[in-house]
């Protein structure tokens, strides 16, 4: 078995994976949480601004994970329905 720095590097960076997993699959249950529907249209208009520049902060990062996936020649698929 490989002992040494290099077996060490490669169990951090494969932490570090997990751990970017775990961030997306948060920041998707997050999202699940978020329901704007049941606001009144003068809560809405006073977080507007808010929402708003949350909403393209987010649109600008799963675009630029899911862009980098697309530059290395890989799909992005939609889970099968169970």
């Amino acid at each position: 078995m490989p002992v040494g720095p290099r077996n060490t590097i490669d169990r951090l960076r494969s932490h570090d994976r997990i751990e970017s997993i775990a961030r997306l699959r948060a920041a998707a249950l997050a999202l699940d949480h978020v329901d704007v529907e049941g606001w009144d249209d003068s809560a809405l208009t006073e977080h507007l601004e808010e929402i708003s520049a949350s909403l393209c902060a987010l649109d600008a990062q799963v675009t630029r994970v899911a862009d980098a996936v697309r530059a290395r020649g890989f799909r992005i698929a939609e889970p099968l329905a169970a």
